[in-house]
């Protein structure tokens, strides 16, 4: 399972592998189920009509306790990467890796997948008839569908596992607030850094309205990412959430500077520079 998640996604694999045992693993099976369905979403070879079904099948399997079928051969090989490629051919792994979690555990899971699907269906079908988003509530509640529900079953995710060594119960829902304004945040930075590719490669546009406004509410929301991390119980907690956020402020940086059609990225060194800084904030706090 390490050597999936990391071939799919190194930086977030980083912020996992510093997580604590009890709450690494089910932070591991849900992140590869929404990159599952995600990969899915985005195999622009495979018709829409095709993909809206495949992910309504996708949904009822990590609803099941069952066991479930393989994924289709062809749609396994539409995926945009081999390391996706992998991921769909062994999603009945991960979802039996997802039914042997605490049952509670499961049952918060399967509620934040429940909202990226429901995000990820929009996008296919909103996205048919339109080539831009209609109105800044539609981003807004697209962001929460798949980014912003993801704070909040993290912190509950950090209670279940950890317990006080998370957080203290008083401050959770507090805490969970924040974390959805930072999770919205994260997926902000993503859809202004894709924003001319998505438009001339895939003839849709998730924003309606000035982009440097979207990215000032991405920083504030990186800045909420930054305090909510301090506010947690324990290094490894405070690390793994804050690295996200201290990734999205360079990210941001890079943004406001970045020409016209260039692709921002940033490189690996800036990763673990970024990394020993989360550290020595974490730590030292």
């Amino acid at each position: 399972m390490d050597s999936l998640l990391k071939s799919v996604s190194r930086t977030f694999y980083l912020s996992i592998s510093l997580l604590p045992f009890p709450m690494r693993r089910s932070v591991a099976v849900a992140y590869l189920l929404a990159r599952a369905t995600d990969s899915v979403a985005d195999a622009k070879r495979i018709p829409h009509t095709r993909r809206v079904v495949a992910l309504q099948n996708m949904g009822r399997d990590i609803a099941s306790s069952s066991p479930i079928l393989p994924i289709e051969p062809e749609l396994c090989a539409a995926a945009d990467t081999p390391a996706e490629v992998e991921l769909l051919s062994r999603f009945g792994e991960v979802h039996q890796a997802l039914i042997s979690l605490p049952d509670d555990q499961v049952t918060i899971i399967r509620e934040v997948l429940a909202s990226i699907l429901q995000g990820q269906l929009w996008d296919i079908s909103f996205f048919e008839q339109h080539a831009r988003v209609l109105s800044d509530e539609q981003t807004r509640l697209y962001i929460y569908r798949v980014a912003g529900c993801v704070g909040r079953f993290w912190t509950r995710l950090g209670r279940l596992a950890l317990g006080d060594a998370f957080c203290h119960a008083e401050e959770a829902d507090a805490l969970e607030e924040a974390a959805v304004r930072y999770g919205c945040g994260l997926q902000l930075i993503n859809i202004i850094r894709d924003r001319d590719e998505d438009v001339r490669d895939r003839g849709r546009d998730y924003l309606c309205s000035d982009s440097r406004v979207w990215l000032e509410r991405a920083e504030r929301a990186m800045h909420d990412g930054v305090d909510y991390s301090l506010r947690l119980n324990g290094w490894r907690v405070r690390v793994a959430s804050m690295l996200p956020a201290l990734l999205g402020l360079k990210t941001i940086a890079k943004l406001r500077h970045a020409k016209p059609g260039k692709r921002v990225k940033i490189s690996r060194y800036a990763v673990y520079t970024t990394i020993l800084r989360a550290l020595a904030t974490a730590v030292l706090r």
